[in-house]
């Protein structure tokens, strides 16, 4: 009776990247061909099992590795094949604070025989007789009664015994890249300005890797980065860059607030986002440079230009002069004067001149008023004359021909402005003559 047999994992050596896995096969094999093989199931046997268990060497820092055995328990009694299917798997850490390194995972093998008589065999197929028999056999009744007594494993009897075995997988981890950033904006910034960033930056991979910086905004607003700045860092080392950031030079921001998103990726994979974090940055101010001062100097021309255009439009509208209200004469200083000194004078003549220019200030207010009025008045256009038939023209035509033509004298108005007001000097100075000689008469 020979046990010729042990346990392995097929393959022994895998290469895994993050967030992938691998399977592999684990069990009973044979020791002469290298094989797995079935296993035979002796008459002492109640129920032979293997149960399977797995752990990493050096720890699994942010549980990223992961053994799932199918089945977990391989029983005699359902197969005769002893081999599990080990599935072994690795997944990105977000919080890891160790880089993922090659490793080695540890299988266990738990091999337990639940005995039954083993004084001598149950099973009548090795008693004599039976298929199973043979006189100088171990397993006949006798030979297995000497051998049980003198060897002692009758003891074993109705007992169970568990073997262990330790089968070892190497796993070589594909390089991967991990990071963790953390950035502090700027609360306010102006046109045309330019700010840096700082970022905190961690190196969560399994190698040492460059990392470069790109910032994006979600509604196309234009923020540029002025230089793309790269750190390089070992696994699990922290460092701090600086992401510099250019504000386009608007003429006026009364206040945007922008939500920007920071990423992170690495050199030698750009294309693949490792990291990001969004950050608000408020935009505010005025900028003025050349060019934007030119553009101005254009919008200032052409708004005036429209100003002209409007006031003389407007003036064309209502006749083209400003009328202004007539001045009250006896608030006139040079008036007042002489009205004073009338009064002094002579108390009839000051009330007299004193009716006659409140009678031309009312006169001239009247004008005055009357003037706002038409000049608000759109001007009518004259109807069109109506054109006579042919047959109205030949019967009018020799009727105005019998009529004499009579003159009519249009006498022409003058019209006074009434703003020509009369001043009354009061007492008329008379001429006195000139004393002369005596006139000779030349006859």
């Amino acid at each position: 009776l020979a046990f010729n047999e042990g346990f392995r994992a097929s393959p022994a050596n895998i290469t895994l990247g993050v967030n992938e896995k691998v399977s592999i096969k684990v069990g009973n094999y044979d020791l002469e061909t290298g094989e797995y093989a079935p296993v035979d199931n002796w008459f002492f046997f109640a129920d032979r099992f293997i149960r399977f268990d797995a752990e990493v060497l050096g720890g699994n820092p942010g549980g990223v590795w992961f053994v799932n055995f199918n089945p977990p328990t391989v029983s005699l009694k359902q197969t005769s094949m002893l081999v599990t299917n080990a599935t072994i798997s690795l997944t990105s850490p977000p919080m890891a604070n160790e880089p993922i390194q090659n490793t080695i995972i540890r299988i266990t093998v738990y091999d337990t025989w639940a005995m039954k008589n083993l004084w001598w065999p149950d099973d009548r197929s090795y008693w004599p007789g039976g298929d199973n028999y043979s006189f100088l056999a171990i397993t006949s009744p006798g030979m297995w009664f000497l051998g049980a007594v003198t060897g002692g494993f009758g003891k074993l009897s109705g007992q169970t015994l568990v073997d262990t075995y330790i089968v070892d997988v190497l796993v070589t981890v594909k390089p991967f890249h991990a990071a963790k950033i953390q950035a502090l904006p700027p609360s306010k910034l102006s046109p045309n300005e330019i700010t840096t960033i700082p970022v905190l930056i961690e190196n969560q991979g399994n190698y040492n890797d460059t990392f470069k910086f790109q910032v994006r905004t979600e509604y196309g607003y234009p923020l540029l980065i002025t230089e793309n700045t790269t750190i390089t860092l070992k696994p699990g080392e922290q460092g701090q860059a600086l992401v510099g950031v250019a504000v386009p030079a608007n003429i006026l921001d009364t206040g945007t607030l922008h939500s920007l998103i920071l990423e992170t990726y690495s050199a030698e994979q750009p294309e693949s986002i490792i990291a990001s974090q969004r950050i608000f940055i408020e935009t505010q101010g005025i900028y003025f440079s050349e060019e934007n001062s030119m553009y101005l100097l254009v919008v200032m021309v052409f708004f005036g230009i429209v100003l002209l255009l409007l006031i003389r439009w407007r003036r064309r509208l209502f006749g083209g002069k400003t009328h202004e209200k007539p001045q009250k004469p006896w608030k006139i200083p040079e008036e007042q004067q002489h009205l004073r000194q009338l009064k002094r004078s002579n108390r009839d003549a000051y009330e007299q001149e004193r009716r006659m220019m409140q009678d031309e200030y009312t006169s001239a207010l009247l004008w005055y008023n009357h003037q706002r009025i038409f000049g608000r008045k759109k001007p009518q256009k004259e109807p069109r004359k109506q054109i006579l038939s042919t047959l109205s023209k030949k019967v009018i035509k020799p009727i105005k021909a019998m009529q004499k033509p009579k003159k009519k004298t249009k006498e022409k108005l003058k019209k006074k402005s009434p703003f020509e007001l009369k001043k009354t000097m009061g007492r008329h100075k008379k001429e006195e003559p000139r004393p002369g000689g005596p006139v000779e008469e030349i006859s």
